[in-house]
């Protein structure tokens, strides 16, 4: 399932899973990624989310104050990395042009061929690379549907 397959990736997602956990969404989130449904999950690293916190203010970044955010719009963040089915990259990218891709939250994000994400604030964010071989660290493949790690939190427009 996906939420077991963010824990073992790269171990590198303790802000997505302190998030995807927090109490108020009761079990919710955790559901929708170990339920039967098929996902494809655009996961930040901890250094994503830790350069959030920093640009919201934060001094000392930690995975528990992602919990203090507003709970609708952490769901909604949380919703706009998640699009239904297994899509694997090339089903992501496009090779010759942008693709859009509607996410759960009902709104796009634009990938282009060069693997690249635009969110709806203008954000460029990139799949995130292997330090040791420098490929994209794509497709990891989960009982119930693929993760893509990137490096930035994508951002929904505000309602």
């Amino acid at each position: 399932e996906i939420a077991t397959a963010v824990n073992r990736a790269t171990g590198e997602f303790d802000y997505l899973l302190a998030a995807a956990t927090c109490d108020y969404f009761e079990g919710a989130v955790v559901a929708l990624l170990t339920g039967p449904g098929k996902y494809t999950l655009f996961a930040p690293t901890d250094a994503a989310f830790e350069n959030l916190q920093r640009a919201l203010g934060v001094t000392t970044p930690s995975p528990e104050i992602t919990c203090s955010l507003d709970q609708a719009y952490l769901f909604d963040v949380l919703a706009y990395h998640v699009t239904e089915g297994r899509r694997f990259s090339n089903s992501v990218f496009g090779k010759r042009s942008v693709k859009m891709i509607e996410m759960l939250n009902d709104q796009y994000v634009v990938t282009s061929p060069n693997l690249t994400i635009s969110d709806n604030v203008g954000q460029t964010i990139g799949i995130q690379r292997d330090p040791g071989t420098g490929r994209p660290i794509a497709n990891i493949n989960a009982s119930n549907g693929v993760i893509h790690v990137i490096d930035t939190v994508l951002l929904p427009s505000l309602p």
